[in-house]
């Protein structure tokens, strides 16, 4: 059964931490993917651990298993290889009792401007580890810890042209931004327009830090949501070691506002063992009604806007400086298909806040700008591309 049909039936339990928890058996590899090469037996005793604790998703030990992330540990071209052999011991403990998520955490590297590469780049790094991922029998790819939402939804495409299901999920701070900048209803709004089947918060924080972000981003999204809190915020000691301070039953007390909140999967992430997930199962009681009211919103790179309102007052620009001078009253930048090319539109969604909408007129231009925009766009002269990539049609 795939994870949107489990979805419709009752909520689910994700595992824990591995990289934590390994750490906390004495495994300080660099790389605790290689784990999965060089101790199969740990990593496969480490899921069965979970799934005895009741866990209904194993989230595969491949977090770093991208081309950029393995080259700086002295791994690089291993990515399908390490991908491979986690998505195989996670199915061979899960068998058919819970479902297997390939786990895609960040790359480190940003595309321009602010980094040094393109869409193109990030989403073939994604690609490659979600194609792997697929062939290996995962059921659905975990996009989670993401920090910048162009990244995320660079992978959310690929997954999804992989032939994956997707749950897509950030690391916020207690305003509920991501470390880029965006709002985390942008990410909502950006991540369902790209086809996500949930979306989720996890790391960073403990669960009373994320009530408010998971509350935001139910109001602008139907999709089920996933919160995977760390077992507290972590201290570090005099001797820089570092741990969490919730025991299970602390996190499981902090888990129930979560669910009242509306979350759809629960589950933990660093600190967290298989006692704490086993805490949080009798949580598992009923779906959430969804709250969200259907109203349409744009987002850019970091700020979502009701669609009605941005289409108000658009400023045409042509060039991205031009955004830095925009009158007061513009709520949407216009914008034609043949003014820019990929890394003009990524400097100019760098330079303002506002959403953009989109004049088509040569569709394989427009759709180069529409796959590498981080937000939503509104786009006038295409109904193909919108219904691609979830943008607003505007006739």
């Amino acid at each position: 059964m795939s994870l949107s049909e489990r979805l419709k039936q009752g909520m689910l339990l994700s595992d824990g931490s591995m990289g934590a928890f390994l750490g906390a058996m004495g495994y300080h590899n660099a790389c605790p993917d290689e784990l999965t090469v060089t101790e199969p037996d740990v990593i496969k005793g480490i899921h069965r651990a979970y799934l005895e604790a009741g866990a209904d998703i194993i989230i595969a030990d491949c977090f770093g298993s991208t081309d950029p992330v393995l080259a700086h540990k002295g791994h690089k071209g291993k990515a399908a290889l390490f991908t491979k052999a986690a998505v195989t011991l996670a199915r061979e403990a899960a068998g058919d009792r819970a479902l297997v998520a390939c786990d895609m955490g960040p790359t480190g590297e940003f595309m321009h401007p602010v980094g040094r590469f393109s869409f193109n780049d990030v989403y073939g790094w994604f690609y490659e580890q979600a194609r792997a991922a697929k062939e290996a029998g995962a059921d659905f790819a975990f996009i989670e810890t993401q920090t910048d939402l162009a990244e995320c939804r660079a992978a959310c495409l690929a997954a999804k042209e992989a032939g994956l299901e997707v749950i897509a999920s950030c690391s916020v701070n207690e305003r509920g931004r991501l470390l880029t900048g965006a709002d985390i209803r942008a990410f909502a709004v950006s991540l369902t327009a790209s086809g996500a089947t949930a979306l989720g918060i996890n790391c960073s924080l403990g669960p009373e830090q994320m009530l408010e972000s998971v509350k935001r981003v139910r109001l602008v999204s139907p999709l089920p949501v996933a919160v995977q809190p760390n077992a507290g915020l972590p201290v570090t000691d005099a001797e820089g070691n570092v741990s969490y301070p919730f025991t299970p039953e602390r996190l499981g007390e902090g888990m129930r506002a979560i669910v009242e909140a509306g979350a759809s999967v629960i589950g933990g992430c660093c600190g967290t063992t298989p006692e704490h997930i086993r805490r949080l199962k009798p949580l598992l009681t009923h779906l959430p009604e969804c709250v969200y009211d259907g109203t349409e919103f744009l987002c850019s790179a970091r700020e979502c806007f009701k669609a009605e309102d941005a289409l108000c007052s658009p400023e045409k620009l042509s060039d991205p400086e031009d955004a830095y001078d925009v009158d007061e009253d513009t709520t949407v930048i216009e914008i034609d298909d043949g003014d820019f090319d990929e890394e003009g539109l990524l400097e100019l969604s760098a330079n303002t806040k506002l959403p953009l909408l989109l004049n088509v007129s040569d569709e394989a231009a427009a759709e180069a700008l529409v796959r590498a925009y981080p937000g939503r766009m509104a786009i006038r002269g295409s109904r193909a591309l919108c219904e691609k990539y979830g943008s607003y049609e505007v006739v």
